[in-house]
């Protein structure tokens, strides 16, 4: 009989499984740098094009808190598809008798 719910193959749920892995330590990483302020990602914090205009030190520390909790969003999100392809991998183990 066929196998329950396959959405993804045990080859492309493994994969999946490894990505999200890492997604989820790199971002998660990423975050906690982003809200100790680490000097290094200055860069990418965007600010207006203005050039009249200097970003004031709440304003940084600011932009370097929401980078930090879109960071912890991106690896929640990993997270949740790493809970998805958990389960597709399992159920492409499990067959219905």
């Amino acid at each position: 009989m066929g196998k329950l719910c396959p959405l993804l193959g045990p080859k492309m749920s493994a994969f999946c499984m490894v990505m999200s892995v890492w997604g989820v330590i790199f971002l998660g990483i990423l975050g906690v740098f982003f809200y100790i302020q680490a000097v290094t990602l200055f860069p990418d914090l965007h600010f207006s094009e203005s050039h009249e205009h200097i970003p004031s030190a709440a304003e940084i520390e600011d932009k370097y808190h929401e980078k930090a909790n879109q960071c912890w969003i991106a690896a929640g999100l990993y997270l949740v598809t790493l809970i998805g392809v958990f389960w597709q991998n399992k159920y492409n183990t499990t067959q219905i008798l």
